[in-house]
């Protein structure tokens, strides 16, 4: 985002998640962007796939997402409702309470290193669908 949104300019917001299924999952990442950024946008979203690859992650910019996550991971607590839909994945997906606290143990002690073995193992580009929608330049 800091390269694409802050210092490129190219969109007002690009995100990222990950949907799990039961044998499976997927990231999107998406934004939306004029048609004369398409190009230099999907350049760059590989690129900084690549950077994962091969360069380690900031140790602030890991805290910032831990943090993050964390608190995502409290507000899938928060309230009857977020409580519900916890408990339905977990039963969805047939695992055990212990999830949360295999999940919780594995976030705070994720490193750097991690993150870069798992993106070469995971986050290649070259694997990857792309799929933009829009009108196409004249």
């Amino acid at each position: 985002m800091a390269n694409i949104r802050e210092e490129k300019g190219y969109t007002y917001g690009i995100g990222s998640f990950v949907l799990s299924l039961k044998h499976a999952s997927y990231l999107i990442i998406s934004t939306e962007v004029g048609n004369e950024y398409v190009q230099p946008t999907l350049k760059e979203i590989s690129f900084e796939m690549k950077r994962l690859q091969t360069e380690l992650v900031s140790d602030d910019e890991l805290e910032t997402v831990k943090s993050y996550l964390l608190g995502e991971f409290l507000r899938d607590f928060d309230g009857p409702f977020a409580l519900a839909g916890s408990f339905k994945a977990i039963n969805d997906f047939d695992l055990d309470y212990s999830f949360y606290d295999h999940y919780l143990k594995v976030l705070r002690s994720l490193t750097s290193g991690e993150i870069m073995r798992l993106a070469q193992q995971y986050l290649n580009p070259e694997d990857c669908y792309t799929v933009v929608a829009g009108h196409k330049d004249q």
